[in-house]
């Protein structure tokens, strides 16, 4: 009897270790971390003046150009791709941000991609902010874009240092989610996730997939649940219209590197996919550049209470009632933890920070467009990384918020004492899970009291209990695949998929 329990937690952890796999891809030979690619892209000039004129600042009209790219692994050249303007004030800087089209002429996609995203990071003298931010939201496993740093060159002029970061569309949710037939939702200033309708309206909640079916009831349910669920039932709700797990650590990434324009903070710069494997809504962060003690709304947020991160007064539902549930509370703290010995650490960073200022010291020495917005110089690019007060918005180098982040974040969480509430749950398992047939074993003495599908209806199954109490259960008839939640006579519950 023990060897066989033995057997079966074992097999047990090797599931519990594939399903922790990061569901993002690595850096490949487009977005490598620690190096610095070239971009040239040749246009007609009176297109080029046209692109950069102040007149035309607002135009998202696509200019045709050849685009040659070079880094340590590719030098390749695409004819007939699409430039424009991007961002929503980048644009009005004196160093304009750009997206490239690789499709928009009639193109192929470049290594897979249809678009890329030039950055020209005018908020931040150090260049590395957002690749960082997203480089701790990938390492935490939450689906978040790739990036790195490239070299800007039109029609042979150096335009400057930008960071080129992913496109978030069907491409980005196919490599981390293995489908792309889900609802991508672009999520803008006011997306409170509310149950007010406003998931209507596209200025708003962005449908940037399936418009012309433009089928919103997956979202709806999701907005009606996470508002009106009863505090006894929420956990269970929540837990079968979105991925909580990803959630709770997004939150705890979000207080950690100060991102106070995302979701819990400025109700604003994220995206939702609805995976239709499982039925669950996945959060994605977006535009994390204001991070890491960059400041426009006068707080300190090296400082501020991850355990009251959010905004005051201005209704929050997903962040607020996640955290008022004590098991998600306690998750949360956990994650915290977590990070806090792992991914946000000083033994995490110490490398980045040291390697990165060389490699994009001499790509901003001769950026003539760097210093146009805020007066940066190679002194402020210098002092970004380990000196306070480089600007007003800046009181923090990253090094110096880091550091003061850890500390606080480790007092606030101090005073928090939790008891091993896991074990009761670790008394039990379900195996195997993922489930491959229609019969699965409760490895515990607790048994079923319902199972419940990702659409919420009740699925039948027989159990027979074992002579060790244990309990055998077989579906009634064989279940589709997806997300199931198994209720247990001991009033928890708990998830099972089926392959």
């Amino acid at each position: 009897m023990a060897a066989r329990i033995t057997i079966m937690l074992l097999v047990l952890l090797q599931v519990a270790s594939t399903f922790a796999q990061n569901v993002n891809p690595a850096d490949n030979e487009i977005y490598k971390s620690g190096e610095v690619a070239t971009i040239r892209i040749t246009m007609d000039e009176a297109d080029k003046q046209f692109l950069l004129a102040d007149e035309n600042v607002d135009s998202n009209v696509y200019l045709q150009c050849d685009f040659h790219f070079v880094n340590s692994e590719v030098n390749e050249l695409a004819q007939n791709v699409g430039i424009r303007l991007r961002g929503n004030t980048s644009r009005y800087q004196p160093k304009r941000s750009f997206k490239i089209d690789f499709r928009e002429f009639g193109g192929p996609k470049f290594h897979d991609l249809k678009k890329f995203n030039l950055k020209a990071e005018n908020n931040d003298p150090s260049m590395l902010r957002e690749h960082l931010a997203l480089q701790v939201f990938r390492k935490a496993n939450i689906p978040a874009a790739r990036s790195s740093h490239v070299e800007l060159y039109i029609n042979e002029e150096y335009m400057g240092l930008y960071l080129n970061v992913e496109q978030i569309d069907d491409e980005f949710v196919e490599l981390r989610f293995g489908n792309d037939n889900g609802n991508i939702y672009k999520c803008y200033w006011g997306a409170t996730l509310e149950d007010n309708g406003t998931i209507w309206n596209d200025w708003t909640y962005e449908l940037k997939t399936n418009e012309e079916e433009n089928n919103r009831a997956v979202l709806e349910n999701f907005v009606r649940v996470l508002n009106n669920s009863g505090s006894t039932t929420f956990p269970f709700e929540m837990e079968r219209t979105i991925n909580v797990d990803g959630l709770i650590r997004y939150f705890a990434v979000e207080a950690l590197v100060g991102h106070w324009d995302g979701y819990s903070y400025n109700k604003n710069n994220f995206y939702l996919y609805e995976n239709p494997e499982n039925g669950l809504i996945e959060f994605i962060p977006y535009d994390v550049d204001n991070t890491f003690g960059i400041d426009w709304v006068n707080r300190d947020w090296a400082e501020r209470d991850v355990l009251d991160w959010p905004k005051h007064g201005d209704p929050r539902p997903l962040v607020t009632r996640m955290l008022e549930n004590e098991a998600f509370f306690i998750q949360y703290v956990r994650e915290l933890r977590n990070l806090l010995e792992t991914t946000f650490s000083v033994n995490y960073f110490q490398p980045i920070l040291n390697n990165y200022p060389s490699v994009l010291r001499p790509s901003m020495a001769a950026d003539v467009y760097y210093p146009l917005t805020f007066g940066f110089d190679i002194e402020d690019f210098e002092d970004a990384y380990s000196e306070n007060f480089v600007a007003n918005h800046l009181p923090y180098g990253i090094e110096n918020f880091i550091e003061r982040r850890i500390e606080m974040t480790e007092d606030q969480i101090a005073g928090i004492t939790i008891t091993d509430s896991d074990q009761e749950l670790n008394e039990f398992s379900l195996f195997p899970n993922p489930l491959i047939n229609n019969r699965f074993l409760i490895i515990g003495d607790v048994e079923p009291v319902e199972i419940i599908d990702s659409r919420g209806g009740s699925i039948g199954f027989e159990v027979q209990e074992l002579s060790y109490g244990e309990h055998s259960v077989m579906f009634s008839t064989s279940p589709q695949p997806g997300l199931y939640m198994v209720l247990l006579n001991n009033g928890v519950a708990r998830k099972l998929v089926v392959k």
